[in-house]
């Protein structure tokens, strides 16, 4: 049956009322939910600011990780990392997972890849447990071997393209990375890692430049396989939620002139 003016007025009022409330939700989780990841914050750092060796030892490294989760007091459910060593100094062999990510009753995947010449790419995450985690604890130790032949040198350490992603999140925390000296012998040139991290010239993958923490941490917040999640321009959204208002009025002045 069709609508009399009164009902199709309502009719069409309602519909663009929907219309906007559906379009500025949609554009504040647009906005908000990259820029709440985006400013909760994950720091790796190394237990020991040096450590020395002997050519030939096997050196073990402890990774530590702190934060206070996100907003809504979510806690981290994953993060990934590359430690990376200067090729003619050691090279990382073993990778045993710390008790941060498995604290109450979770259990820790771990997924550990060659990330090139002294370097390893370390993945954790968490299951078992219906939340994620939040404090300061160890997250992984790495086992370093050095070579019987390497030479007397002073050694940096990296922690590179570090990530942490909030429980219930597809956006990745702001992380820092972290950096320490492996002595071997006595000492002498200083030698860095030969991975680079990811987007080139020790920057984040959106081409940011580094920057430090504390006076020593690296900040990288992407690397090659966060290519897809570029940051998202918060005008789109405001651009979607003005549109929206928009539509909704069009459709309800029409609806009125109808009458």
């Amino acid at each position: 049956m069709p609508l009399e003016g009164s009902q199709r007025r309502r009719f069409f009022e309602g519909l663009g009322g929907v219309l906007v409330f559906f379009l500025a939700v949609s554009a504040l989780a647009t906005i908000a939910g990259p820029a709440l990841a985006g400013d909760a914050i994950a720091e790796f750092e190394f237990a020991e600011d040096e450590r020395s060796a002997a050519p030939g030892d096997t050196v073990e490294v402890e990774v530590w990780i702190g934060t206070d989760g996100g907003y809504a007091d979510e806690g981290v459910e994953s993060y990934a990392f590359v430690l990376a060593v200067p090729p003619s100094l050691g090279e990382p062999t073993a990778v045993e997972p710390g008790p941060w990510l498995a604290q109450g009753e979770g259990t820790v995947d771990q997924t550990v890849t060659d990330a090139g010449p002294g370097a390893l790419r370390v993945r954790h995450e968490r299951t078992g447990a219906a939340d994620g985690v939040t404090g300061y604890d160890r997250a992984a130790t790495v086992t370093i071997e050095v070579p019987a032949d390497a030479p007397d040198a002073r050694g940096t350490v990296v922690v590179a393209d570090p990530q942490a992603t909030l429980r219930g999140s597809d956006y990745r925390m702001r992380s820092f990375g972290d950096e320490s000296t492996l002595v071997v012998g006595s000492g002498g040139e200083r030698l860095d890692p030969a991975y680079e991290p990811a987007g080139g010239g020790g920057g984040s993958g959106d081409g940011v430049d580094v920057v430090t923490a504390a006076e020593r941490n690296r900040s990288v917040d992407s690397d090659e396989d966060n290519e897809s999640e570029a940051v998202p321009i918060p005008g789109i959204g405001l651009a979607i939620a003005l549109g929206g208002v928009v539509a909704g009025l069009a459709i309800a002045r029409w609806a009125r002139r109808r009458d």
